[in-house]
C-alpha cells in the first residue's frame, strides 16, 4: 500500500474498476510538471531482439549506443518535445550514452539557458549487464562539455562495479527514484525534462509514485509521458 509521502501523479487515467476519473485538487505551487522520456533504441537492444538477453552481458554492447533507427525515433520525437515541452526549465539525464544522445536530438530546440545536469540516480538497473555500465566522467565530459557531471561523484563506474554479478533489487531502485524526488524537491524548476531508462521507469511509476495504470506500463523506447506530479 502507498504510503501518504509517496509522491503522486496527478490526473492518472482511471484503471478500469471505477468508469469515473479520480479528480485531484492541491495548491497551485505544489506540483512540477515532469515530462520522462525513455531512451531511443541502442545496440544492446536490437541485439537483444535477434540473440535474446544474453546480449546484455556482451562486452561490446558496455554503455550501448544508439542505432540508426533510435537516431530516427529521435527525430520524431522532436515534435512532441515542440509541442508539449515548450517550458521545460530543466533537462537532467542519466549518464549513459544513450540517453544522453536520446536527449541531445529530441530535445534540440530547448534554449541554451536551460542547464543539462547527469543524475546517477536515474541510470538504468546497474550490475553484471555490460551494456548497462558507464563510462568513465572523463571520457563522457569530454564528449558532453555542455552537460554538468558535478553529481556524478566517481570518474570509473564504482556503483557497478561494486554489484559484481549481481543485479540492482527493486528496493535499491525505489530507493534511487525517491533520492531523484528529492533532489527536484531542492531545485526552483517546476518544468523538468527527465531522459532514463526502461526498467528504472517501470519502477518509479510502480512502487515509487502512486498512479493509474496507463503510467505503469512499460515504456517504449523514445515514449515521452508527461505528468503533473505532487512531490
Amino acid at each position: 500500500m502507498a504510503s501518504a509521502t509517496e509522491p503522486s501523479a496527478i490526473g492518472a487515467a482511471s484503471d478500469g474498476v471505477n468508469s469515473r476519473r479520480t479528480v485531484a485538487a492541491v495548491e497551485r505551487g505544489q506540483t512540477v510538471t515532469l515530462h520522462f522520456v525513455r531512451h531511443a533504441q541502442a545496440t544492446h537492444n536490437e541485439a537483444a531482439e535477434k540473440r535474446g538477453r544474453e546480449a546484455y552481458s556482451d562486452p561490446a554492447f558496455m554503455d550501448a549506443r544508439l542505432t540508426d533507427l533510435g537516431r530516427e525515433q529521435c527525430r520524431t520525437l522532436q515534435g512532441r518535445v515542440v509541442s508539449n515541452c515548450e517550458e521545460v526549465q530543466l533537462m537532467v539525464v542519466s549518464p549513459m550514452s544513450r540517453a544522453i544522445d536520446t536527449a541531445m536530438i529530441a530535445f534540440d530546440k530547448v534554449p541554451s539557458h536551460v542547464p543539462w545536469i547527469a543524475l546517477e540516480c536515474i541510470r538504468e538497473r546497474s550490475g553484471n549487464h555490460a551494456c548497462d555500465k558507464r563510462r568513465t566522467k572523463t571520457e563522457l565530459l569530454q564528449q558532453y562539455p555542455q552537460i554538468d557531471w558535478s553529481k556524478v561523484e566517481s570518474d570509473s563506474d564504482v556503483y557497478w562495479d561494486t554489484l559484481g554479478d549481481d543485479r540492482e533489487t527493486d528496493e535499491m531502485m525505489e530507493d534511487r527514484a525517491h533520492a531523484l524526488f528529492d533532489w527536484i524537491r531542492s531545485r526552483s524548476e517546476t518544468n523538468i525534462a527527465i531522459v532514463t531508462h526502461s526498467a528504472f521507469l517501470s519502477v518509479l511509476f510502480n512502487k515509487a509514485v502512486r498512479c493509474g495504470a496507463r503510467l505503469q506500463r512499460w515504456f517504449d523506447n523514445a515514449e515521452l509521458r508527461t505528468v503533473l506530479m505532487q512531490l
